[in-house]
């Protein structure tokens, strides 16, 4: 299994890349609308993270390492950081109209997306390479407090789409959101517990790649949830 995963990751992330490129144009067709509806145009904003993210990586089969490849990777980090904090007001926009709510939610969300920016900043970079995959990853280099940062940045918001999820599908017959959060946890753990290379070398970890598909996932179920809304 872990053969063929690192023998199809080059054109799956293309393929990645593809998906999310073409998220971002529904999400903006949908918000062009003109509905009062922000999720979409949310959405999108973090599909364009996603897109940044699978495109560097897909790139990673052809880019050689050097100064340019590492400051595109780089980027990678900021906007995950940056950008993953939007899933709050997501989830606010999707739970109630409060103006009070959604207020106090985009407070916080745009503390956490500052703080989220420098530890993006912060984290030290090193190169890897995982078959026909170059990319810079995060280094035992990188502080504690943008590790800390990063670390619940991948599991705080899912635990709350997964909450807010479980409501939403009782109270709207809508189980999108519940699906959207659980298969970014799912795959999240999976990436855990079989991402790691049987000798032990974290070089060759496939966290980072596992995880990939639950956004995929995350994106497709958030889209079905503004369809049926």
């Amino acid at each position: 299994m872990r053969s063929l995963l690192i023998n199809t990751m080059a054109p799956v992330l293309w393929c990645m890349t593809l998906f999310d490129g073409v998220a971002i144009y529904f999400m903006i067709k949908e918000f062009r609308k003109g509905k009062v509806d922000k999720i979409p145009l949310l959405t999108g904003i973090l599909c364009i993270g996603l897109f940044y993210d699978s495109l560097i990586l897909a790139s990673g089969c052809f880019l050689q390492f050097g100064t340019l490849f590492h400051h595109l990777s780089q980027l990678r980090y900021i906007l995950h950081c940056t950008l993953i904090p939007l899933l709050f007001p997501i989830c606010a926009y999707s739970l109630t109209d409060n103006e009070k709510v959604i207020r106090i939610t985009w407070i916080i969300a745009i503390i956490i997306m500052i703080l989220g920016l420098a530890g993006g900043l912060l984290v030290v970079t090193e190169p890897r390479t995982v078959g026909a995959i170059r990319r810079y990853a995060s280094s035992d280099l990188t502080g504690k407090f943008s590790s800390t940062l990063t670390s619940l940045l991948d599991t705080v918001p899912v635990f709350i789409m997964i909450g807010i999820g479980i409501y939403i599908w009782i109270r709207k017959k809508n189980p999108n959101m519940f699906l959207a959060g659980f298969f970014m946890l799912l795959f999240t753990l999976l990436g855990i517990f079989l991402g790691k290379d049987p000798s032990g070398d974290k070089t060759q970890s496939l966290m980072f790649y596992i995880s990939m598909f639950g956004e995929s996932f995350m994106v497709f179920f958030l889209w079905e949830f503004i369809r049926k809304r």
